[in-house]
This record gives C-alpha cells, structure tokens and sequence, in this order.
C-alpha cells in the first residue's frame, strides 16, 4: 500500500458528500489527523470551535476568495468516522466544490475513494457492519416500509440479534469443550440439552432466513418478470403497463431477443418490470442467447406474469411454462390469458392450474390489442395493478426482524448449514465443536466479517463518494 493510498489510516481524506451539481449547498468532508490544520489553512483562522457552525471565507493559494460557506469542526472520537472531521458547506455547482477540494489536495488531503468515510467509522468500532450495511441501503432506497426497516437496523436491532445468537452458541460450546476436557463422552441428559438449545436456535434463525429471503424485494425492489412463448403479447403487455411504447412490438415470432428492464410505481413502490425473450426451441443462436437469460431471469423474480393466447390452443411451448411454473418456490405467480377479445374457450389445463403461490385462482383475462394501429387502447391495467398493490401490501405488513441483504442471507445460510452437520456430530465432540464455532464466524460476520483489506475494500465500494 503507498502512502498516497486513501485506505492508510495516517492519510486525511477528502470528498464532496452531496451529489455534484446545480443546487444550493455542497458539502466537502475531510476526515483524518490533519482536518483540522487543512480546514484553517483553507480559511485563514486560527480557531474552530467543535460542534458549532462558524461562516468564513475559504481562500485559494494566492489567498483569493474561493466562497463564502459555514465550517463544522467534530473532534474525535465524536464524529461520524471516529476521527477529526471538518465539513465545508459551500455553494452548490459544480466549480465551488471542486476548487476546494484541489486546493485541500494541495495541502496534503487525498481523495476519499467510494464507501471510504463509513468504512473509516466500521474500522474505528462507530459501525458494525450490518449498520454500515444498513447507511448504503438507505441512501438507495425508494420505499417507505424500507426505510423503517432500514432504521430499525441502524439503531441496532439486528446487532443484538446477532450478539444474542453468538451468546447462545457460546454457552453450546462451552458445555461440549467442558465434556471434552473431563468426559470421555456426554452425559445423555447432557447431549438432550445440548439437541434441544440447537433446535431452538435453527428453528429461530430458520425462521429469519426464510423471511428475509422471501421479502427481499422490500430492500432491493421487487422484480415482475413477463414470461411466455414468442408473440403471446409479452413486448405489448410491457408497453401497457408502463404507459409506453419501451418495447418493439410485431407479429414476428422471437422480436424480443434480449431482457428489457424498466421501472415502475405500484402502490407507493418502485417495482422493476422485465420482458424476457419469448420460451421456445429456437436454432437461431442470439435467441438462444436471450431465452437462457429469460431462465435466469425467472430465478430472481419476485412476481411472474404468465402470458398464454387464449385464442389459440395451448402449444409444447405453454406446457413448458406451466413445468416451469409448477416447480416455482418462491416467485408468486400471475396468469393471464392474451387476445380475450377473440378467444375461444379457455383451456382446462390452464383454468385447473393450482400453485400455493397464484395470486389468483383464476387466470386474468385481458385484450391487449385493439385494431391493428391503437394498441392497447382499449386495455385497463388496473385489475393487474389491484393485485399487484395487495400482494405489495401483505410484504409490507412485516413488523419483523429482517435480513437486508444478500450477504447478511448468505451468513445465516452457513450459520443454518453448520448447526445440521453439528447435530449429527454429537457423539464426536471435536466435531461438534468444530462446526459450533463455524457456525460462530458465519453469524457474526453479519456484524463483523473478518476479511482481509481487499475484501472490506470491495465491500465498502458500492457506497457513494463522500459516504
């Protein structure tokens, strides 16, 4: 690492925490021993009084006026990352800011890389990691419901949740070592007890695993996937929808080749839309190419939107994707029968399909195209969206503890997968112990993951500059 490398704990970084652009205000923060002696140069005095705004002028190197902005002094370790801190809150634009920061460069600052403040706060113990986790959540997040879920673990609910869990497998352990030491084997009472805390704690973290996954969609938006066979009406859907002609539309089998995406509102939530490439045997190798993204696609949806044309019977391709959705365990599902306005009867294989996941019992039928100039000027969303908002509304109700993120999911996988292969070992306590205390390091790497530099690094970089 050299010394001009911002990860050095010695170096004092330097970044705009406000988005550059037109606006009234932008804030410059620096954190790091030298702050403080930087802020002064930058404003010719010789005082900042910690926590109380002071309005100055910030100077360049011929000592010409840059601004006119309010400095803040937090003294360490009373900050936002444990060290000095000074914020500027000059004018806002993109010039003003810049200047500052060039100049706090030229006196000795380095640029702050992405995530480099709050990774700064994790290492100095203001954060843990699932409340640094929590900060990059909230600047990104779209949904109400989110925030306050967002908060909760701000404040430190699942914190405790972990400390608690660690708590209880330490007692586990500390039976088995004890057993270890002085027992050639556990007492039957003693290996009940032991069976017995284990079941309690992996019904209790199965329980948050299995909620949490289901409900991601909260943190992350939820994904609507559009499924079906070529020209069922999937592109014309998807323009319907969004009020918009996204999508190219024709009567040739397979325009759709490749996954479109867009956002959109339902119900006070931004949701993401996605058209996939119509479901078939195709030769032709870039439709493949798009069909094998539809399949991945479905994996991490949250709703699916099964098209099938009630106008014409059901093909192999409509049966595939009745086998796709009848092995679903996770996406909820909607089916919707296409070109109502000249179908036949519908087919029994589709009004008879039962899923626990529908969110209606019977499929929707709806009339895409009017004429062949003015499509869809005939066709109302909105029973769609009614289905929609109340299955939103049900994920929203959750008051619960909840995993926000994919890694914090996967930690409590490890821990889930360590408890089973440590109940079946305990007979051998070496083994059993051995899987205890991996199912220790899988939890409270929740909070504190203990990973090398390059791994905080790439953890800490999806935040945003001046975080």
């Amino acid at each position: 690492m050299t010394s001009n490398d911002s990860n050095h704990p010695s170096k004092t970084i330097i970044g705009i925490s406000t988005p550059v652009g037109t606006g009234a205000i932008c804030i410059v923060r620096i954190s790091g021993k030298q702050a403080l002696p930087i802020t002064l140069s930058l404003s010719k005095r010789d005082f900042l009084k910690p926590r109380y705004a002071t309005l100055s002028f910030i100077y360049d190197e011929a000592n010409r006026p840059i601004d006119e902005a309010i400095l803040l002094y937090f003294k360490a370790p009373h900050s936002y990352s444990g060290e000095d801190i000074c914020e500027i809150q000059c004018h806002g634009g993109v010039l003003i800011g810049k200047t500052i920061i060039q100049r706090a460069l030229d006196l000795g600052a380095t640029l702050a890389r992405p995530g480099e403040f709050t990774k700064r706060a994790f290492l100095n113990g203001k954060l843990d990691f699932a409340q640094a986790q929590a900060i990059c959540a909230l600047i990104n997040s779209q949904s109400t419901h989110a925030n306050e879920i967002l908060l909760r673990q701000l404040r430190g609910e699942l914190s405790e949740f972990v400390a608690q869990v660690r708590a209880e497998l330490i007692e586990i352990l500390a039976y088995s070592e004890v057993s270890i030491d002085y027992s050639e084997e556990l007492e039957s009472s003693t290996s009940m007890l032991l069976s017995q805390k284990l079941l309690a704690l992996r019904h209790k973290l199965a329980v948050l695993h299995e909620d949490s996954k289901h409900r991601q969609g909260v943190i992350e938006g939820f994904r609507i996937c559009i499924i079906g066979k070529p020209n069922v009406g999937k592109s014309s859907l998807l323009n319907a929808l969004l009020a918009s002609p996204r999508a190219i539309t024709s009567s040739i089998p397979g325009t759709t080749r490749d996954i479109i995406e867009e956002s959109l509102s339902v119900g006070g939530q931004i949701v993401r839309l996605v058209d996939t490439a119509g479901i078939r045997d195709s030769y032709d190798e870039i439709e493949q190419i798009g069909i094998q993204r539809s399949y991945l696609m479905l994996d991490s949806a949250n709703i699916i939107l099964a098209l099938f044309d009630s106008s014409a019977p059901l093909t192999s391709e409509d049966r595939t994707i009745l086998d796709i959705l009848s092995a679903q365990r996770k996406a909820h599902i909607l089916l919707l029968l296409t070109k109502a306005d000249i179908s036949r009867d519908s087919s029994p294989l589709l009004e008879d399909f039962s899923h626990p996941l529908l969110l209606s019992q019977k499929p929707l039928k709806i009339s895409a195209t009017h004429g062949k100039q003015e499509e869809f000027s005939e066709f109302n969303p909105q029973q769609i969206f009614t289905l929609l908002e109340e299955f939103l509304s049900t994920q929203h109700s959750f008051d619960g503890l909840m995993l926000t993120s994919s890694f914090q999911i996967g930690c409590v996988k490890r821990a889930l997968d360590s408890i089973d292969l440590a109940r079946t070992k305990l007979e051998e306590l070496e083994l059993f112990s051995f899987h205890i205390n991996e199912c220790i390091n899988a939890i409270c790497a929740i909070t504190e993951p203990f990973e090398h530099s390059q791994m905080l690094d790439k953890m800490f970089s999806e935040f945003c500059l001046g975080k």
